[in-house]
């Protein structure tokens, strides 16, 4: 019989310290980012401001909500029976 194989030998590399990075950004980006976030808004209140004045702002959306239950209710009691059951 033969001698048995010699163990497989791994070098494994010597630990480093990692690579930091850092990364600096602009102050003129900022003030982009700033710019288009303030357009933005602007936009959305343009949007609000119109759809208020198309009646589908949160007062007129309430009040409207409360006519829909009325009428419910008002259809409900028209219902019911007209005459009650007296002994």
């Amino acid at each position: 019989m033969g001698s048995r194989p010699s163990a497989p030998v791994t070098y494994r590399p010597t630990p480093t310290a990692p690579t930091i990075y850092q990364s600096i950004i602009p102050e003129k980006d900022f003030e982009l980012a700033r710019d288009y976030v303030d357009e933005l808004k602007g936009e959305r209140a343009k949007k609000k401001k119109n759809l208020e004045d198309q009646g589908f702002g949160a007062a007129d959306m309430a009040a409207r909500q409360k006519s829909y239950m009325q009428a419910e209710q008002d259809m409900y009691k028209a219902s019911l029976p007209k005459t009650s059951l007296k002994p």
